[in-house]
């Protein structure tokens, strides 16, 4: 009896399985996603990223975006969403940067700043739209809060 009871006890704490992520972010850093050739977007184009947090802090994140220019005029959007179990993604309000009329390289004036963030999955998406090829960078800079 006592060997079934343990045997309960130990598969109760199993830990949930990590999806697998673009990318990790632990303690201070200051990174950017995305911004190489593989990352070429043409004209209607979308681009997704998923980054896990790890650590023991909780974390401040400041989010900007910034669009390489290479042709055209470029729009879009950056989303980013958070997930407790990296399957199911939601969004919060201001959790949105929108790029209009862009004929030239950019840093966007809007940041996302995401404070005291205790989800272990973040996910960005950026929606081009226009008649343009970019190459967009989302840099984020993350501190324990």
């Amino acid at each position: 009896m006592f060997a079934a009871f343990l045997g309960l006890a130990v598969n109760a704490q199993t830990r949930p399985t990590e999806v697998a992520p673009d990318g990790y972010i632990k303690g201070a850093t200051y990174t950017y996603l995305f911004g190489t050739g593989v990352d070429t977007l043409t004209n209607a184009d979308t681009l997704t990223w998923v980054v896990r947090s790890k650590g023991n802090d909780a974390q401040d994140f400041n989010i900007k975006l910034y669009l390489d220019h290479v042709s055209g005029t470029a729009g879009g959007n950056l989303w980013v969403t958070q997930s407790m179990d990296g399957i199911t993604y939601v969004a919060e309000a201001g959790d949105t940067i929108t790029a209009s009329s862009v004929t030239g390289d950019i840093m966007d004036t809007q940041t996302i700043n995401k404070s005291g963030f205790l989800y272990p999955y973040l996910k960005f998406y950026y929606i081009q739209t226009g008649t343009a090829v970019t190459i967009p960078k989302v840099y984020i800079y993350t501190k324990p809060n």
